[in-house]
């Protein structure tokens, strides 16, 4: 059973059961649901309760995760914001993505999936507003949907372990938003995103040293690729919660730290969008040519 199963027989049997009984009869429903979509369905019950139905009030937010990954941090998310008002949790994802098609031109596949999974929730809730918060590749895969389906809008934006480009269209692609709705939590210990920028093509590294635009909002946090849903949740709960909870931006502990150290030229070099993968292909032609070069001597 994925959420959109969860969500339709919630839907179902909401209308379809004796309001005198809907306490008993969910009570026992819940105990059929796997424990990775109780959190769904305990919150799409709380707002059946509280007759949220389509309202400009409600809100949906989708949760995107990267590659070689079933998404766990997103049962984490979805306990975390329990209690947030008019705001459904949806975990969203695809087939496991690998190292290679991360690095291949074959990447439609999981971008067309979660474009079908946000038009379904949509349809359900044409009023309500969509936000999104995705991870490593999944920032790709918001990139993508902006940039080739400009029916799909977002309220808020939340980045982390993010591959776009520091040159990516913003103010073109989420033009009616304003820098304070798109957040890009910034790695500085994070090499994912200097690997795919230089090993390929179509992937930045502002997951490591931010976008620093007029358009998106950056807090650096001194993280590898994934500890944002380490340490029990903590940085979902500090830094994540509040912006949908009380619309407010929580500033990073570790940049008021006048001790932190500063990102080193090597790292800028390979982070910029024209050099650092330009250096990669400088480096295999020449070991190439020393190669052949000297095989024979």
């Amino acid at each position: 059973m994925n959420s959109t199963e969860v969500i339709q027989l919630v839907e179902k049997l909401w209308n379809a059961t004796d309001p005198k009984e809907r306490k008993e009869v969910f009570g026992l429903l819940r105990s059929t649901i796997p424990k990775d979509h109780q959190v769904l369905f305990d919150a799409l019950v709380d707002n059946k309760r509280s007759g949220i139905v389509d309202s400009p009030n409600s809100r949906i937010l989708v949760l995107i995760h990267g590659i070689r990954t079933d998404g766990a941090w997103q049962r984490d998310v979805q306990r975390e914001f329990h209690g947030v008002a008019n705001l459904q949790v949806h975990d969203l994802g695809y087939d496991v993505v690998t190292g290679l098609q991360l690095a291949g031109p074959f990447r439609k596949g999981p971008v067309n999936k979660i474009v079908r999974d946000i038009r379904r929730l949509k349809s359900e809730e044409p009023l309500a507003k969509v936000s999104v918060i995705a991870h490593s590749f999944g920032t790709y895969v918001v990139s993508r949907i902006l940039e080739d389906h400009p029916d799909i809008k977002f309220e808020k934006i939340v980045l982390s372990g993010c591959l776009i480009k520091r040159s990516y269209p913003w103010d073109r692609n989420a033009q009616n938003m304003q820098k304070s709705s798109i957040i890009n939590d910034v790695g500085v210990r994070d090499i994912w995103p200097l690997i795919a920028s230089c090993a390929t093509w179509g992937y930045g590294s502002t997951g490591r040293v931010g976008f620093k635009s007029a358009t998106v909002t950056d807090r650096y946090f001194d993280y590898s690729h994934s500890e944002f849903f380490e340490n029990n949740g903590l940085h979902i709960r500090k830094y994540w919660r509040p912006l949908f909870e009380f619309d407010e931006i929580v500033p990073s502990e570790w940049e008021a730290d006048a001790n932190r150290p500063k990102t080193g030229f090597t790292t800028l070099f390979a982070a910029h969008q024209n050099t650092g993968i330009a250096a990669i292909v400088v480096i295999l032609t020449v070991a190439i040519a020393l190669y052949f070069l000297f095989k024979n001597v």
